[in-house]
């Protein structure tokens, strides 16, 4: 009776761990389809309501109104926090989170860059991206990545997370 038992735990744990490992693969293989960025345990991506978004980031330390010249659509708003910016403003008659920039290296993106960080970092962790002269873009679904590294080329500055529409 005992070697059955045990054979039994071990038939159960063998079995979760398979069904463990399958979950952990599924989640592997889905396919990414936006630039998200998640901070406090909360993920936002560009184009998504802005009042949502700005709810999800939390307290923000100042907001001012931004002037467009290329956007007839009315003001876009910017809201400070202590490690980024976010832009929000209209789109298609509907109020977005534009951008969020990031200015501090205690964020980072879902894939790891941080401010300070080295172009070979962007490259790696970002394969296909297109650079020119320190500025560094991928696009994905309707979000773009727009990574700054300098006039110098030598490090991250900013890293700019911007709804992009479909074409």
């Amino acid at each position: 009776m005992r070697t059955f038992k045990k054979i039994a735990a071990i038939a159960l744990v063998a079995a979760l761990s398979l069904a463990s490992a399958m979950t952990a693969i599924a989640a592997a293989n889905e396919e990414k389809t936006a630039y998200s960025f998640t901070y406090e345990k909360q993920q936002v991506i560009p184009g998504e309501a802005a009042d949502k978004a700005l709810e999800k980031l939390g307290k923000y330390n100042s907001e001012h109104e931004l002037t467009n010249c290329a956007d007839s659509t009315g003001k876009d708003m910017s809201y400070k926090y202590d490690s980024f910016e976010v832009i929000t403003g209209k789109v298609d008659g509907k109020e977005i989170m534009k951008e969020l920039t990031i200015i501090k290296d205690d964020v980072a993106t879902e894939e790891g860059l941080k401010v300070g960080d080295k172009p070979a970092d962007v490259k790696r962790l970002y394969p296909g991206i297109k650079g020119d002269l320190g500025l560094y873009t991928i696009t994905l679904g309707n979000t773009k990545l727009i990574i700054d590294c300098g006039l110098n080329d030598d490090k991250v500055v900013a890293i700019t997370y911007s709804y992009a529409a479909s074409k």
